[in-house]
């Protein structure tokens, strides 16, 4: 073989090993982001959500503020508004439903039934298609008390509620982001 021949070869390699790498980093790239929740949507939605105390407010909101507008007609202000106390409420439905607020299902709703499995078997009541999910992830049921209460079923990649990693059942609140593999859900 010539000179020419084994530059040619040699140069063809190395653009092959090139190519192989930059593959390599998109993959671990996407499969690293596809786990991680998005931060800056889950900051977005914790902006946009009321306060606790603005939520509950007493007084009785004056005629140019009773316009609908975009922040008023948004699901989350539907869910979290609270009717002044002067005005009769109505019967409160009881319903809890689950809803997925980041990751590849985001904006999936379900119903929660008094006890539910979550997890990625077709078995569970809640099932989650996250491939970082285990197949029966957790349970959520309710207390003693009327309160909900989550559990890890011994699952691969752990629980987290508030960012921390649960061993045993804890006591859930509306609006705490539950995390399970890449899916961020919350009870509302």
């Amino acid at each position: 073989m010539t000179e020419l021949t084994y530059a040619v070869l040699k140069y063809s390699f190395i653009l092959a090993l090139i190519l192989f790498a930059w593959l390599a980093v998109r993959s671990l790239h996407k499969d690293v982001s596809a786990f991680l929740p998005s931060r800056d949507k889950w900051l977005k939605k914790r902006k946009k959500r009321p306060e606790k105390g603005e939520a509950r407010s007493v007084s009785s909101p004056s005629p140019a503020s009773q316009a609908p507008s975009v922040a008023q007609t948004s699901i989350v202000s539907l869910v979290t508004h609270v009717p002044p106390a002067s005005a009769p409420s109505p019967r409160r439905s009881d319903t809890t439903v689950l809803v997925i607020v980041d990751g590849q299902n985001a904006g999936m709703t379900f119903p929660v039934p008094p006890s539910c499995t979550l997890g990625r078997a077709p078995d569970n009541s809640i099932v989650i298609p996250d491939q970082f999910v285990s197949s029966h992830h957790a349970r959520i049921y309710k207390g003693a008390k009327g309160e909900w209460v989550i559990e890890d079923l011994g699952s691969t990649n752990g629980t987290y509620l508030d960012e921390k990693q649960i061993s045993g059942p804890v006591i859930i609140r509306p609006g705490q982001p539950v995390r399970l593999g890449a899916t961020t859900f919350e009870l509302r």
